[in-house]
Order: structure tokens, then C-alpha cells, then sequence
């Protein structure tokens, strides 16, 4: 059981680390490899080859990922031990499959805690028009078949592999699963944790220059709707506090909808940017904030700490596993936008010498969370459930041992 594993990742995106569940699956790839591994992906594009600008074709191609999967996994199972497949993307038995080996659903974010918040955004939030009929009944069926492919996945898969204790909570308590699971978070590799630590101006210009970062897609889940709130309630007592938007994945004027067209003089919107172009852009920021509702991990909270940014956090599920036993103080309850603004500010309020504190602890918190060390745990984790398989195998259906 020592010799390398063959490892099939399957992810229904294309395989770019910009889109952030795609980006687990490649940065782990690439530590398995270093470790000797062998690694093949079948992706979004590896399934559609030729790209489309229609989001209802997209939809479809969503719905349609699972068959092509199944269909390349089974002319290729002999050649993998292990398949680790996002939650949805295999939703069949290892029967139907053809495979023999380990078939592990991994969550990016549990589809009962994502639905859990929709439901709760939607009577909170009400969209100011629910779109046309066909548009209503043809994704409430997608969401309908994305929902029992997940659901399927859990079911069928020998290992769940989950990014934090809430999952973990909820498929317990709430979901009522006792399948097989681990809780494993999410990392950074050395070199990313380095370029974002040098990078940082030095602690006493960004507490001068009292820049405030939120970085990731911008979306009621990620707290777009709290975010007019906070500016105004941090800018009232900082009045010289800017913000900066990184990765919202949208038109600069959607963000400013949200916000106040107002404050785009003191906002600055960088809707898409290339990994390496990270460590630049939050270079001079003094404090993170992140509005999230839910997560699956919470990466971009562990890049902003890599960089020495202390960041405020709502204390949901992912941000929650990355604070709570380090830095505790960061965590406020989700929803409370003046207690989260309060902590912004008062974070401004310290003098230089607890801010640069409160920036290397940030640093080091950030430090725990390492790729090289996740891959080798979620390694371990697949052999020693390749073994629990292979002696189940040597069991005849009575129940004794095969010679």
C-alpha cells in the first residue's frame, strides 16, 4: 500500500485556478505529483471542448457533466486506485461505474448548508423580479437534479471528504447520514504563503493608510448586502478609510448597485486579476473583511492572514474553522453588521505596536494551513480506506474469508 496512488480528480469547471473549487482540486494535484503521485482530471472542458456564452447551454452542460464522467470513468476505472470527484459530479454506484477502487464525494461547500442560506437570503433579501416563467420552471429544474445528484453522490461514495466541522455537524444532525467522512481544510503552498508575506508593505503604512480588503466574488452569500452598511458605519468613525473589491467576478457598476454610487470614490473594483497578481494587490491593505454566510473553507481568508492583514470574519461555517482557536477575537456572529464594522474599526483604534502584533499572529495562523501537509493527511486518509475495501473484498457474500 506504500506505492504511489493513481488519482482521477473530477470537477464539473474548467480546469483554471480562478475559479475557486477548480483551484483545490489543481493545487492538490500538484502536491500529490511532487510527492510522487499519479494525477488525471476530467473536467468541465475536458467534457465540452468547445466553450459557450449562453447560460441556459451552460446549464445544460452542467446537467449533462455526470454522463460524461460516468462514461470516461468507465473506460478508463482500471487505471485509478482512487477517484476524488466534487459532490454531484459522480452521483452513481461503483457497480454502474465499472471501478474497484476508492470513490470519494468532496464537498466545496455542502449543497444543505448553501441550500439553507438561499432560502433564509430569499426571504431576507426578495429579488425585485422573479424573471420569466420558462427561466423560473427551467432552473427550479436544475436546481431539482443538482440537488439528487448531490444527494446521490453522499449515498454512493465510499468517503466523504469535507472542508470543515460544520459539514460534518450537518450531515450528522441534519441530514441524518452516518457515511464515512473526513473534515480536511484547504491550504496554500509555501511559495503562494512567501510571495504574499514579502509582498506586504511594511505594517506601519498599512496602518497609516487604513485600506480595508474583501477579496472574492461578490454575491449575496458573500455578504454584498451588508457591505453598504459597513463602509458607512466604518467610514462615520474612519473617515479616511478606503475599501478595496478583489475578484468580484462582475461589472464594476452590479458592485456599486449594492453599494452606493456615491462611495466609488473612495471603493476601488478589481473584478478579475491572475493568481500572481495577488500579493501586488493586497499589498497596502491593513485589515480583511469578509462578510461570508457560508463557505466551504474560506481560502481567501487564509491568503489575506498569509499576507499579515488581520481579517474580520462572520463565525459561519468555514471562516469559523480558520479563526476560531487563533484568533478568536476576529469572529462575530453572522448577520451583525455593527458588531462586524465595530471590529473593523477597532482594529484601526490599536496603536502600531498591537496592530503589528495582531499582523504576525495573522501570519501564523495562516502558516497552519499548508498544502503539502493536507495532501499527505488526505493521502493517508485514502489508504487506509483502500485497505478497509481491499479486506472487505476478500469476504464472500456468507461472510467468510476467500483463500
Amino acid at each position: 500500500m506504500d506505492k504511489p496512488l493513481r488519482i482521477l480528480a473530477i470537477v464539473n469547471l474548467p480546469w483554471d485556478p480562478r475559479f475557486g473549487a477548480a483551484r483545490v482540486w489543481i493545487e492538490m494535484a500538484a502536491e500529490w505529483s511532487k510527492a510522487g503521485h499519479v494525477v488525471d482530471k476530467f473536467c468541465l472542458t475536458d467534457a465540452f471542448p468547445v466553450a459557450t456564452a449562453s447560460a441556459p447551454m451552460a446549464a445544460l452542460r452542467l446537467m449533462m457533466f455526470p454522463f460524461r464522467a460516468r462514461k470516461f470513468v468507465r473506460r478508463h476505472a482500471e487505471r485509478f486506485d482512487v477517484i476524488d470527484a466534487l459532490v454531484g459530479t459522480l452521483p452513481f454506484t461503483k457497480k454502474s461505474l465499472r471501478f474497484k477502487g476508492l470513490l470519494v464525494a468532496r464537498s466545496v461547500g455542502l449543497f444543505h448548508l448553501y441550500e439553507k442560506f438561499e432560502r433564509t437570503a430569499a426571504k431576507r433579501w426578495p429579488p425585485p423580479s422573479r424573471g420569466k416563467l420558462l427561466g423560473r420552471i427551467f432552473y427550479s429544474s436544475f436546481n431539482k437534479r443538482a440537488r439528487a445528484a448531490s444527494q446521490a453522490s453522499v449515498r454512493n461514495c465510499d468517503l466523504l471528504n469535507l472542508p470543515n466541522s460544520d459539514e460534518l455537524l450537518c450531515l450528522r444532525d441534519e441530514m441524518k447520514s452516518a457515511k464515512a467522512a473526513v473534515v480536511l481544510p484547504y491550504g496554500l503552498s509555501p511559495a503562494r504563503r512567501q510571495a504574499l508575506r514579502d509582498a506586504a508593505a511594511a505594517a506601519e503604512v498599512r496602518w497609516r493608510k487604513k485600506k480595508v480588503c474583501f477579496l472574492g466574488m461578490w454575491s449575496t452569500r458573500k455578504g454584498a448586502k451588508d457591505w453598504r452598511e459597513i463602509i458607512q458605519r466604518i467610514r462615520t468613525h474612519v473617515p479616511d478609510a478606503s475599501f478595496i473589491f478583489v475578484g468580484t467576478m462582475t461589472e464594476n457598476h452590479n458592485v456599486l448597485a449594492d453599494l452606493d454610487p456615491a462611495m466609488a470614490s473612495f471603493v476601488e473594483i478589481v473584478p478579475q486579476f491572475e493568481p500572481d497578481e495577488l500579493p501586488q494587490l493586497l499589498s497596502d491593505c491593513a485589515v480583511g473583511a469578509f462578510p461570508s454566510y457560508v463557505e466551504g473553507f474560506g481560502l481567501a481568508v487564509v491568503e489575506q492572514l498569509a499576507a499579515g492583514i488581520p481579517t474580520v470574519a462572520y463565525a459561519a461555517p468555514g471562516p469559523r474553522d480558520i479563526l476560531q482557536d487563533r484568533l478568536p477575537e476576529l469572529l462575530v456572529p453572522p448577520g451583525d453588521i455593527a458588531a462586524f464594522s465595530e471590529k473593523v474599526i477597532e482594529i484601526f483604534g490599536n496603536d502600531l505596536g498591537a496592530y503589528q502584533a495582531l499582523g504576525d499572529r495573522s501570519a501564523e495562523t495562516a502558516a497552519r494551513f499548508s498544502w503539502p501537509d493536507i495532501a499527505r493527511k488526505t493521502v493517508d486518509q485514502y489508504r487506509t480506506r483502500l485497505e478497509e475495501i481491499a479486506s472487505s473484498a476478500c469476504i464472500n457474500p456468507r461472510g467468510d474469508a476467500n483463500s
